[in-house]
């Protein structure tokens, strides 16, 4: 019998679970779809939680404009959304680009996603990014509310022991959190988990002087939108959820170090504290030797042009 060439395994899945409330996080969004585009990994799911609509549409144009054009079921699950009452407000950051118009009047950036009812419950769509994908990872920087939520959906617990490969929580500093749900999450999680604390951005900083360059190709992009509206420019942006995504993805690149296992305490207000000792978590540091080719490595990811978008140059 002839046995063919070996088969290569499917990309891993990403399962991003976020605020959009950061500049990183715009970045960190675009070096989802490279990934993709690279075969690096593939998008499993996006959810937005702790913010409003206009955080899941921006998150869904983004989609639009790497994919260029409208990604049915069978290739991209719905944006999650956290839907509660009243929805939190959103920041100018994802406003800008979501409300942003040509000089014919019309939207700059297509989008899907127009109201509620387009998204998709965010328990289970954090769920279901794992579920189709033989493995995955999942980058939390959000309030971990609904992935506790997703625990109680019958099987997942299951599901997220078996499939998901690491869990990295961002704990930016400046992150809203729900201390009893990241509580339960840390105590309950059926797999590795690592801390990508605020040091690991702080090393990391993008430089915000270089946008312009950096998204040349793309006369109107909706991620150097984001950027450009989050405050004055030019500033530079501390890439915590960046580097949370490319551990994520890659984590034997070298520029990351991880601790001795141990555990996380996390205090009434949301405060996150680390110590080694019994527990399954892992605290993340960057090598000092190799910031710099990390950075580089970071800006590298989130400026690839990709799919439709590189339609758009010249």
């Amino acid at each position: 019998m002839i046995q063919g060439p070996p088969r290569t395994p499917p990309p891993i899945g990403i399962v991003y679970n976020t605020s959009m409330s950061r500049p990183d996080s715009a970045l960190a969004l675009a070096a989802v779809y490279a990934f993709d585009s690279k075969r690096e990994a593939k998008i499993g799911s996006v959810c937005v939680v702790g913010a409003g609509l206009d955080a899941a549409i921006f998150c869904d144009v983004v989609a639009r404009f790497y994919s260029g054009s409208a990604r049915n079921g069978n290739e991209m699950l719905a944006v999650g959304l956290a839907a509660v009452t009243p929805l939190p407000t959103d920041l100018p950051m994802v406003k800008s680009v979501v409300e942003r118009r040509k000089d014919n009047g019309d939207l700059q950036y297509n989008r899907s996603v127009r109201k509620v009812s387009d998204t998709s419950l965010a328990e289970a769509v954090l769920r279901n990014g794992v579920l189709f994908n033989a493995e995955s990872v999942m980058v939390l920087s959000a309030p971990a509310t609904f992935l506790a939520r997703a625990l109680d959906i019958t099987g997942t617990r299951d599901i997220f022991k078996q499939r998901v490969k690491r869990l990295v929580i961002v704990d930016s500093a400046a992150m809203q959190q729900d201390p009893a749900s990241l509580r339960r999450i840390v105590a309950e999680w059926p797999g590795p988990v690592f801390l990508c604390g605020p040091d690991v951005g702080q090393a990391l900083v993008f430089p915000g002087a270089s946008l312009d360059k950096m998204y040349e190709w793309a006369p109107a992009h909706p991620v150097a939108d984001a950027y450009r509206a989050f405050k004055s420019m030019p500033y530079d942006a501390p890439l915590h959820d960046l580097a949370a995504m490319h551990y994520a993805v890659h984590p034997d690149s070298g520029y990351f170090t991880f601790s001795n296992p141990g555990s996380i305490a996390v205090g009434d207000d949301g405060s996150v504290r680390f110590s080694v000792g019994a527990g399954n978590v892992h605290r993340l540091s960057i090598d000092p030797i190799k910031k710099a080719d990390a950075l580089a490595a970071l800006i590298a990811i989130a400026s690839v042009p990709t799919g439709a978008a590189t339609r758009t140059r010249g």
